[in-house]
């Protein structure tokens, strides 16, 4: 008895959903939508969003990115609350209030996002200064980690690792207190 046939009916079935799902994505592409038929191309790839923009829906204040596209501060209006900012960038309000020193919160009133200027957990140095090339100079803190201070400042971890590639020694990278490491802080164009 030979099987020989029946592989052969499997690889051409195969072949058949692969070339019907490849012509799906084809068709896709020239339509100018996603696969699933709903976004423009053209809005799927866009280069970014702007350095200032829309909140997301649910606000409608406007939030500040950074060079990363992080959003970092988000200026308030008429109606907004600390419940319903936090939830939005889903967070508590509790950290988003310990990141302010406001008690409440009014129209055009700026919300810090990160606690930038707040010592947190797993971040609690501070910076020190700017290097010549934009970029933040930050002085470590026992019981900083590469994680925390990414988080603290709205940055990729490896965005921080590149910028501090003299440090790195081929395992976990955890600075030692008192070390001055650089934070990237790429210009918004």
């Amino acid at each position: 008895m030979s099987h020989g046939s029946g592989v052969k009916r499997v690889r051409t079935a195969a072949a058949v959903v692969l070339a019907a799902v490849l012509a799906g994505l084809l068709t896709a592409c020239e339509s100018g939508t996603d696969a699933r038929g709903g976004t423009p191309a053209a809005a799927a790839t866009s280069p970014g969003p702007p350095a200032t923009s829309p909140a997301p829906p649910g606000l409608l204040g406007t939030t500040e990115l950074n060079g990363f596209y992080q959003p970092m501060r988000y200026t308030a209006v008429d109606g907004d609350t600390w419940e319903g900012i936090a939830a939005h960038f889903r967070m508590t309000p509790e950290i988003l209030r310990s990141f302010n020193d406001s008690a409440s919160v009014a129209a055009g009133k700026v919300i810090d996002l990160r606690g930038v200027d707040v010592p947190q957990l797993g971040a609690g140095g501070s910076v020190t200064g700017q290097d010549g090339r934009g970029q933040l100079l930050y002085r470590t803190s026992a019981g900083d980690t590469p994680s925390g201070i990414a988080s603290r400042y709205g940055i990729p971890l490896y965005a921080l690792r590149i910028a501090n590639l003299n440090y790195l020694t081929g395992g976990e990278w955890i600075p030692p207190a008192g070390t001055t490491i650089a934070i990237p802080n790429p210009p918004l164009d």
